[in-house]
């Protein structure tokens, strides 16, 4: 065992890395790029306005995210906060996702389905290693 870390905690521990770098990017994107990440999902952002605030609710909010698993990530006994916190904050997206999909009865683009599956992947996987450090 290296640092006297069990393979459970190495593992959770890289998936709270992989969360907080995804919600960066993530984040990053949507400050860069807000029309272009905006109109994947049909949004159109008209107005100077429209581009700032979307990119401070997608961009900033998920920012704050990673930053904040970037902070469990560095300390053992934070590990399960984050990854509970990853778990609660990707399941708030996939709930809206799936109860937008049923209500719209499958009417929108196949990204929507995709984001969805990745949304329930990384849900898993966070409990899963949340999980795994008790």
């Amino acid at each position: 065992m290296r640092y006297g870390l069990t393979n459970n905690m190495r593992f959770s521990q890289a998936v709270l890395w992989l969360c907080s770098i995804l919600f960066a990017f993530f984040g990053t994107i949507s400050v860069l790029w807000p029309k272009e990440i905006a109109a994947a999902a049909d949004i159109e952002l008209p107005t100077a306005t429209a581009r700032i605030d979307f990119a401070a609710t997608y961009g900033g909010l998920e920012l704050g995210i990673a930053a904040f698993l970037v902070f469990c990530a560095q300390r053992n006994e934070r590990v399960r906060l984050g990854l509970l916190a990853t778990a609660f904050c990707i399941a708030g997206f996939a709930l809206t996702h799936a109860i937008g999909i049923v209500l719209a009865k499958g009417d929108v683009r196949p990204i929507l389905y995709l984001v969805l599956v990745f949304e329930m992947s990384g849900v898993a996987l966070s409990l899963w290693a949340a999980q795994r450090t008790v």
